[in-house]
């Protein structure tokens, strides 16, 4: 085990921690972990991780991403201690190596900054268009101005699984508590782990959700390689919703595999009533997508993997499960979960 350590981060309680995990490991001290990362390590067989910084940390999220308002990713790690088949992360970057970011304070700066500049952004148009009723028709309403300033969400999680690597990182003992102080803004937590005795520490969290995948033991032991089972996950599930958190299930991606319609709707009749879907807060149905160029970048990385030749090419140049597949996954999942209030996003 090879541990790459930024020299100025070498005294960071963040970096001691993770060293500390790792009590056999190599500790290498570098200068720039892009001259590990950015190489092609496929033939390197020893496990390694880089502990670093990121100058920039936030990242506008493409349009129609996620839920409504100001949208961005936050990257506080990079690659995944899961091994799912079908992540983009297989395609998005040379080599495996998971990067850890360690200068919290300054992501938290920089999260904090979005969102007070943001606000008086538009806070000042707003201002400006009150002054001069000429200049209103150039401004959306100020309604919408309000709406927009007061829903900012920062998706975690996109890079990396925090909760699955939180003992290694206080990810959630770092980031939840600082999004309390955040009257305008939402951390939501994507993930397939269940290591969640961190978050069941805190009470009354508001501005904080867990978005748990799952999806068919098929799918999770052919595709998702080092996950959590089924089970488990619905074990965390339930945990966390009976601890009053605000938790989202995310269907996500549904996969045109063999025998597609007889193993989704099997699982889905053994998860309904399994899963507290009266305390569940959304639910979130999507398929497999990619754009063109991750899209290419996977079939470059893994040409035998049998979900890539299942997709089809959109206009929107977006690859995704053609329009039966998507079809049929939507009014499986309308039928089977419609007794319930919670939201349901079945995008068409």
């Amino acid at each position: 085990m090879i541990i790459y350590l930024e020299k100025k981060y070498k005294n960071n309680k963040i970096a001691k921690n993770i060293i500390s995990f790792y009590k056999d490991a190599k500790v290498l001290e570098i200068d720039n972990y892009k001259n590990i990362f950015d190489k092609n390590l496929a033939g390197n067989t020893e496990k390694s991780i880089i502990i670093t910084w990121v100058n920039n940390a936030i990242t506008k999220v493409p349009p129609f991403y996620g839920n409504p308002g100001e949208g961005y990713f936050f990257k506080n790690s990079l690659n995944c201690v899961y091994d799912c088949s079908y992540c983009y992360l297989k395609g998005a970057f040379k080599n495996y190596t998971q990067v850890f970011f360690v200068n919290y304070d300054e992501i938290k700066e920089q999260i904090r900054q979005v969102v007070n500049w943001k606000f008086k952004i538009e806070n000042d148009r707003i201002n400006v268009a009150n002054a001069d009723n000429n200049f209103n028709r150039f401004l959306p309403s100020q309604e919408w101005h309000k709406s927009e300033t007061k829903n900012f969400r920062f998706y975690s999680s996109d890079y990396s699984d925090n909760l699955a690597t939180d003992d290694l990182t206080q990810f959630t003992s770092e980031f939840v508590p600082f999004f309390e102080t955040l009257d305008n803004a939402k951390m939501e937590i994507r993930t397939k782990s269940t290591n969640i005795k961190n978050l069941l520490e805190f009470k009354k969290i508001k501005n904080t959700e867990i978005a748990f995948s799952i999806n068919p033991s098929e799918v999770i032991e052919k595709y998702e390689f080092k996950t959590p089972k089924l089970d488990e996950r619905i074990k965390a599930i339930n945990t966390m919703c009976d601890a009053w958190f605000i938790v989202w299930v995310r269907f996500q991606p549904l996969l045109e595999i063999d025998n597609y319609k007889e193993i989704y709707t099997r699982f889905l009749d053994y998860i309904v009533p399994k899963i507290k879907f009266d305390k569940v807060n959304s639910i979130f149905v999507w398929w497999l997508m990619y754009t063109y160029d991750d899209y290419n970048k996977m079939l470059q990385k893994n040409p035998y993997l049998d979900l890539l030749y299942k997709l089809k090419k959109d206009k929107d140049l977006f690859y995704r499960e053609n329009d039966e597949v998507r079809k049929w996954f939507y009014q499986i999942f309308d039928e089977k979960l419609k007794w319930y209030n919670c939201s349901r996003c079945l995008d068409r």
